[in-house]
């Protein structure tokens, strides 16, 4: 891999684990609220890590060649009048954008797609931003909330 290969593989990483991470940490905080404390919130952290380093576990799995739910269905056949063609973008609400649906100048340099890199390569970075993520979010669950 070129550097800047690496540097765009990284960044696929980042995003990725940054992703996960902000999901997480909101997902404990609304089981936080809703139960009523604070232990709570860092017993969903400690959950959602485990939770987390058990999705990576399953990638991995994955990108070994074990499937361990199942075989991948087949693509189904899609007649022409429901085809969605590739240049018609259709509309989404601002929350569920990404950078490649924004115009500007420095996003072609800045960033990272999965369509840049092979199969294998985006599955290891899945499996290493989960397991990234999982153990963040176990650390997390150690520190003092009052």
């Amino acid at each position: 891999m070129q550097e800047k290969e690496r540097r765009q593989y990284r960044r696929l990483i980042y995003r990725k684990t940054f992703h996960c991470l902000g999901l997480m940490l909101v997902l404990s905080l609304l089981v936080g609220a809703l139960l009523g404390g604070g232990i709570y919130m860092t017993h969903a952290l400690c959950a959602f890590g485990f939770l987390m380093l058990c999705l990576a576990w399953f990638t991995y799995l994955k990108m070994t060649g074990m499937r361990p739910f199942g075989q991948k269905k087949p693509a189904r056949k899609v007649p022409f009048f429901h085809r969605r063609f590739k240049d018609q973008k259709p509309n989404r609400p601002s929350f569920r954008m990404d950078s490649a649906d924004f115009d500007d100048d420095l996003t072609a340099h800045t960033m990272a797609s999965d369509e840049n890199f092979t199969e294998k390569q985006v599955d290891t970075a899945n499996a290493i931003a989960k397991a990234i993520c999982g153990i963040l979010m176990v650390l997390f669950s150690f520190l003092p909330l009052s």
